[in-house]
């Protein structure tokens, strides 16, 4: 049976739904928006008309600017009826989990980053290790389309009507964009369902050399990072992750590319480890540092511009980034804080980030950092809505509910 017979299935998708509630970061507002499509069965139509092989409706392009950079990241969206059957066929591909090693932690049921750097860490003799940390240059953008069908008709032979429905979307060169439509290259489609499947697809040769190998190596999509007790061996890994991404046509990101010896603190996926201690790395902390300010210093000239209270002005930018820290970002699957509170063990960095949040929100109030933007109380804070990180963090760590709907 082909994945796309279940896609009409209603207990298939009550299963998705249930899946979705015990995932642990699925709000109120998104289960009952697709609680109602799965209760007025919108799925039928969508499902009929790729039955009868007519044309999957072009996805909107979106270009969304990547912060301190000239460049922009391109992701594709469906229209809504047509995007729920994406997600419940990227539910469904988890059935070939099979096909991949091990080391390969993204876009995989019951695995990811939690334990890819569970299983870094708790290698014995890690602290002794020499690595190597890389980072591909526009992946999902990158791949070339003809070149992942290939890998997709080899790996999932079973399901040829599948594979054609899939291939369809991705030759299809147009997409809309600012009320028109263009040509442009897709890649694997970044924030289309399927594309993390297919991501992890096409580099499953480089992951099952390195298992095969016996080598402490772990990929997340387009991060790979490899240990070895060996100089000489780290070098060699390095060679064979670029003989490979250059035989794929694929670019290292050089500024994100790492070197480390024995001993000294590495990191990877945003986390930092050192010994046996995991936090925030300092890339991701200056990285929410800089958001903080650049919101900070606009909200100011906001609030000048409109003589507007330092009440809204504030109030705007808590709410800002309690969305950003706590709620679900509609391209992604995790929250800042649930990609990150199930795995760091201190909460050093937290500390800091509150510290320079509640900086950042006396100094929209007072127009400068001095003593005088204290007047503005932490205990006013959180009556406008500031949620400290360090709290939630330990409320986390017990169990309780990291956030709710408002």
């Amino acid at each position: 049976m082909s994945i796309l017979d279940k896609i009409s299935d209603k207990n298939c998708w009550l299963d998705f739904l249930e899946y979705k509630r015990s995932s642990g970061h699925f709000f109120e507002s998104e289960e009952k928006d697709l609680a109602e499509y799965i209760d007025n069965e919108d799925y039928l139509p969508v499902a009929e008309a790729i039955a009868l092989e007519k044309p999957f409706p072009l996805p909107l392009l979106r270009e969304i600017n990547k912060k301190g950079t000239d460049k922009k990241r391109r992701v594709f969206v469906f229209p809504r009826r047509e995007n729920y059957i994406l997600k419940l066929i990227a539910y469904l591909l988890h059935s070939y989990d099979a096909l991949f090693a091990p080391n390969l932690y993204s876009f995989r049921r019951g695995i990811g980053v939690k334990q890819a750097v569970y299983h870094i860490v708790s290698r014995p003799g890690i602290e002794s290790a020499y690595t190597y940390k890389v980072d591909i240059s526009d992946y999902f953008n990158s791949v070339d389309t003809e070149a992942v069908i290939s890998v997709l008709e080899e790996s999932i032979c079973d399901d040829k009507r599948l594979v054609s429905f899939i291939s369809g979307i991705l030759r299809e060169p147009r997409a809309r964009f600012e009320g028109g439509i263009v040509e442009v290259r897709k890649g694997i489609m970044a924030g289309v369902p399927f594309s993390g499947f297919l991501a992890n697809l096409f580099l499953k040769d480089l992951d099952e050399y390195f298992f095969g190998n016996n080598i402490l190596y772990a990929r997340y999509s387009d991060d790979i990072i490899v240990f070895s007790r060996s100089k000489e061996q780290i070098s060699e890994c390095e060679r064979k992750i670029k003989e490979t991404l250059e035989a794929k046509m694929l670019k290292v990101n050089e500024k994100k590319e790492f070197r480390t010896s024995p001993g000294e603190k590495w990191e990877f996926l945003g986390f930092s480890v050192s010994g046996k201690e995991i936090d925030i790395s300092e890339v991701s902390f200056e990285k929410i540092k800089a958001k903080m300010r650049r919101k900070a210093r606009s909200l100011l000239r906001w609030k000048e511009r409109k003589a507007a209270s330092d009440k809204g002005a504030v109030k705007t930018f808590i709410r800002h980034f309690n969305r950003k820290m706590y709620d679900n970002p509609s391209l992604h699957d995790v929250t800042w804080a649930l990609w990150y509170f199930p795995v760091i063990n201190t909460s050093k960095t937290l500390k800091a980030i509150d510290e320079y949040a509640v900086s950042s929100a006396r100094f929209i109030a007072s127009g400068n950092h001095s003593k005088k933007s204290y007047s503005l109380r932490y205990d006013t804070l959180k009556e406008w809505g500031y949620r400290n990180l360090v709290n939630s963090f330990y409320k986390f760590k017990e169990g309780k509910p990291l956030f709710d709907d408002e």
